[in-house]
């Protein structure tokens, strides 16, 4: 082996214009000296890689000392014979200096998963703080190829970590390769030689899963009625159903939940476009008209909140406010199944498409209107950037003819389409806490 740190300490001061080698790849170039005689010139580093001589230099004399220099050649010798080294050598130097900040030369999947899952927080709901994003990783991939490097991932090694779960539990295995799909991705944007079509071979490789997609159970829409007077709006989790089955669904369970007072104005519910069920900065805000039975469910919350939530946890204080979760929401339907012996498990994302089944039999030309009120996207992408109509008063008309049939009778027309008034007076037949 070649020696390695044979220049004296006081070479600067000696050394006359020249090259001398320190042993190990790393070069003193010498061009001349100052008028106060200080040396000037360069370190070099030189390197071979797939039998092609490579010179990087790692800068002057006057910013690099000798004790310097020789921990820059260290540094560029480990990653070179790591035969990972890109052909151009500017190109390596950016690459090297991005992968020590992004990842401090993180190898395996375990310590780039969470690297590229940082990189995404700023598209994914709250910042992706409920782990839906990264449990599929955690729980199917990296217990079987976190401890691999990531450069030495091979389709053979994705198919035998998801092959157990691909038939049975596909949608949750489809999240798993389209995760690490993302972190492959981000390991070879870090400057990693990452095999970015294992994924795609595996894909291929584990086959169609032959899995059948099952719809949430939907509670017939000439049965919800009962459903809906079945419920006391006294207690929150049943009241915040009702106002739930009153807005179809439109909003989904957690914008309900974390409804506040804030968010009504004029007789709308506005609710924020990162909010729903898309990533954020992708979906604009989402308004809902009012109708008279959700302005009485309103004006019982008022009465009950400190907080301003409409459906606040029992558990809430001024000081730590907290709504209800929707597991308490849930657990009414789960109960509801068993005490009326429902034959399907009827659940409440399920009532969103009893809503949608409702207004196609009253009138299939509400198609359009039907479909915003579920907040669901009508056509393609050109399509919705002329047609951006949230079709808000259709919608309250359609709304107060949905919490007739709830109630049970049909209201007068002239009941429709009327601005809503903050009011204090509740459903009548139930009494209100003091």
């Amino acid at each position: 082996m070649k020696p390695i740190g044979k220049l004296p300490p006081n070479i600067l001061k000696t050394a006359k214009p020249g090259k001398y080698s320190d042993g190990g790849g790393l070069y003193l170039l010498v061009t001349g000296r100052t008028d106060k005689g200080q040396a000037k010139g360069s370190w070099i580093y030189r390197y071979t890689y797939l039998k092609q001589r490579y010179e990087i230099g790692l800068g002057s004399v006057q910013s690099l000392s000798l004790a310097q220099a020789r921990s820059e050649r260290d540094r560029w010798r480990e990653y070179s014979t790591d035969k990972r080294h890109p052909m151009n050598p500017i190109d390596a130097k950016r690459l090297l200096e991005d992968e020590a900040q992004a990842g401090r030369g993180a190898r395996t999947l375990a310590e780039v998963a969470p690297i590229a899952f940082e990189a995404m927080k700023g598209t994914l709901k709250d910042g992706g703080e409920a782990g839906r994003w990264y449990s599929p990783l955690r729980l199917y991939v990296l217990p079987t190829l976190g401890a691999r490097k990531i450069e030495d991932i091979h389709q053979r090694d994705i198919v035998k970590a998801l092959e157990p779960i691909w038939k049975t539990k596909n949608p949750t295995a489809v999240k798993a390769l389209n995760r690490l799909g993302t972190v492959m991705k981000h390991g070879a944007a870090m400057g990693l030689e990452v095999n970015l079509n294992a994924v795609l071979n595996a894909r291929q490789l584990l086959g169609h899963p032959g899995h059948r997609v099952h719809n949430h159970p939907s509670l017939p829409w000439k049965e919800i009625p009962c459903l809906y007077q079945s419920l006391n709006p006294v207690r929150t989790a049943q009241r915040a159903l009702m106002y739930y089955i009153l807005t179809g669904g439109g909003p989904r369970m957690k914008p309900l939940r974390y409804a506040h007072t804030s968010q009504f104005q004029n007789g709308i519910w506005t609710v924020a476009g990162d909010a729903l069920k898309s990533r954020v900065g992708q979906e604009a805000d989402f308004r809902i008209p009012v109708t008279r039975e959700m302005q009485r469910l309103i004006d019982l919350s008022l009465s009950e909140s400190e907080t301003g939530h409409l459906f606040p946890s029992p558990r809430s204080k001024p000081e730590a406010p907290k709504v209800i979760s929707d597991q308490a929401i849930e657990n009414i339907m789960r109960n509801l199944e068993t005490e009326w012996g429902w034959s399907e498990p009827y659940r409440p994302h399920g009532l969103r498409a009893t809503f949608r089944s409702w207004a196609s039999e009253i009138d299939p030309s509400l198609y359009a209107v039907a479909e915003t009120a579920l907040a669901h996207k009508i056509g393609g992408i050109v399509e919705r950037t002329y047609a951006r109509h949230d079709f808000l008063d259709q919608r309250r008309d359609l709304m107060e003819r949905w919490a007739d049939h709830l109630m049970g009778g049909t209201a007068p027309a002239d009941r429709r389409n009327q601005p809503v008034e903050w009011s204090s007076v509740g459903r009548p037949g139930f009494v209100r806490k003091t």
